[in-house]
């Protein structure tokens, strides 16, 4: 008889852990504990009156195996789609201005191509980073946002690299850290790049040709439903684990539900949810010392998308996006212009937009309701066009906690945090955007990988 595995968290984490355990272990009884209305998570794909929509997550990296590979073992391949040429502009000075060529993450590896988003004070301050000594530790990580700042400036923190990892974050760049977000950065200077120009300049050099990013035609509720149906688990919605205890050789686990509240009894355990709701999971299971492991100090941030359909009379900007300077005075931190990004989009009725908001530590903007939060994407979009849209459809979707804070020294934290799990809870593991960082194929990999140390840990 197989196991019995509980996973605590229908999102793509979860589900994707349900799978690779069906697949490691074939008589594994798997139950997924969901506490919304849908698995899925933060890939929620809506139906406007004129096809599906994303209000979570809408594409991943394609150059990255992880998502690419489980799409195609899933037999998705045929649904993939990839983005048109357009590059996204960056909000600026009450203005959009191309995003500028040459960078990596917003890092410069040519200052003189940021003539538009620098000022010639600003861009000679710039300039003088590769001629600065750099005091570099091989292995060593550090705030990506705090170095940057302190070599080229705060001007190119706040206009180019905050832009670019606020939609991926919701966090400031000073508090991320550089191996986990750009690691081929990291790994150029632990090469001996002399300079932050230098390793961009070599990375950017090197980049592969083609689109890097990727999604599916129908949405990502075509992955959701096909990683349901491919891991045979038992779907639980509306069912909140509570509590995690050790029993025996084994686990029980309260689910308060909307129907009462019962005990899921299991032999391995997968913990798929955000931090906040993790940590006194384990932390109550005694499977974490709260005092020393790092996991609850790990900070989330919240977020709202709101997802229009506009009138095809609006005349959208060419542009695939705008990404938003974290100096300027605007609600809104990115909007993507879907219709123009995507091209088998572009033959609905009206135009798709998106429009996001909220940042780690300025939850004020989400306080507001869903009606405010509409008219405040309304009035954006408007103000870039130049002219009020018509508005066509509408939703708005609040994710909370949804993005973690990936800090300096965050691989060592979650090791940690693992051989703490191993000794203390053997055959529970956490996995998610806290883990191995936020993304769809980071999210993958984690999962499959906690799954494959469980099935090896059973057959053992």
């Amino acid at each position: 008889m197989g196991p019995r595995v509980a996973v605590v968290g229908g999102g793509l984490s979860g589900l994707t852990a349900a799978y690779q355990l069906s697949r490691e272990l074939p008589d594994a009884h798997v139950t997924v504990l969901e506490a919304s209305d849908r698995p899925g998570g933060a890939l929620h794909t809506v139906d406007f009156p004129s096809g599906p929509m994303e209000l979570g997550a809408e594409a991943f990296i394609g150059r990255r195996p992880e998502a690419s590979d489980l799409v195609a073992e899933l037999g998705l391949t045929g649904s993939l789609r990839h983005p048109g040429p357009l590059g996204p502009a960056i909000l600026t000075g009450g203005r959009m201005v191309p995003m500028p060529v040459g960078t990596l993450m917003g890092l410069p590896s040519d200052v003189g191509a940021l003539a538009d988003v620098l000022s010639p004070r600003e861009r000679a301050a710039a300039a003088r980073e590769v001629d600065l000594p750099l005091d570099w530790e091989p292995g060593g990580d550090v705030s990506l946002g705090s170095l940057v700042s302190e070599r080229f400036g705060h001007a190119v923190v706040a206009r180019l690299v905050d832009p670019m990892l606020g939609g991926v974050y919701a966090a400031p760049s000073t508090g991320l850290g550089l191996r986990q977000v750009i690691p081929g950065l990291a790994q150029a200077l632990d090469r001996g790049a002399p300079s932050l120009t230098a390793a961009a300049r070599e990375l950017v050099a090197h980049r592969v040709p083609g689109p890097v990013f990727a999604t599916l035609d129908g949405g990502y509720r075509l992955l959701v439903d096909a990683l349901v149906r491919a891991s045979g688990a038992v779907i639980r919605t509306h069912a909140t684990c509570t509590a995690l205890h050790r029993d025996g050789s084994g686990y029980s686990l309260a689910v308060a539900g909307d129907r009462g509240s019962w005990s899921e009894e299991a032999d391995l355990v997968v913990v798929a949810v955000p931090v906040p709701h993790a940590a006194p999971l384990l932390e109550g299971a005694g499977g974490l010392d709260a005092a020393t492991s790092g996991l609850s100090a790990i900070r989330t941030a919240s977020s709202a998308v709101v997802a229009l359909e506009v009138d095809r009379s609006l005349d959208l900007p060419e542009r695939s996006g705008v990404l938003v300077a974290t100096d300027e005075p605007v609600p809104f931190k990115a909007m993507t212009l879907t219709s123009r990004k995507w091209p088998h989009l572009d033959t609905r009725p009206g135009h798709l937009v998106r429009v996001s908001f909220g940042r780690i530590d300025d939850d004020e903007v989400l306080a507001a309701d869903d009606a405010t939060l509409t008219r405040m994407a309304e009035s954006a979009l408007g103000g870039l066009c130049g002219s009020a849209p018509t508005v066509l459809h509408s939703r708005v979707r609040r994710w909370s906690d949804a993005l973690a804070e990936i800090g300096p020294g965050h691989d060592t934290r979650i090791s940690g945090v693992r051989a703490e799990l191993a000794e203390r809870l053997p055959g529970v593991e956490l996995v998610g955007g806290a883990t191995e960082g936020v993304g769809v194929p980071a999210c993958i990999g984690s999962a499959r990988a906690a799954a494959r140390r469980l099935a090896s840990g059973w057959q053992d």
